[in-house]
């Protein structure tokens, strides 16, 4: 492995734990996690069925649904910076 993508792996990590510090300190951490969560998997799928008119898709995989699903919509922006 290289030391890029293992770099990318350790900072991908310590961002995900700083989510989870942030939705735990509001009290509201199952509410704030899920609701991340799902707007950001909801999101893979927005972009997805917008594909025929911007031309632009996001392979859904465990990746980028990983991605989605834990960053929320920042995450799913970093994707198509990435696209």
């Amino acid at each position: 492995m290289s030391s890029t993508l293992s770099f990318c792996f350790i900072a991908a990590a310590v961002l995900a734990l700083a989510v989870f510090a942030v939705s735990y300190k509001t009290g509201h951490f199952i509410k704030s996690v899920l609701l991340s969560a799902l707007s950001g998997i909801g999101a893979i799928f927005a972009v997805n069925i917008l594909t025929p008119i911007t031309g632009v898709a996001i392979a859904v995989n465990y990746i980028s649904l990983a991605l989605g699903g834990i960053f929320g919509i920042p995450g799913v922006i970093a994707l198509l910076f990435m696209h």
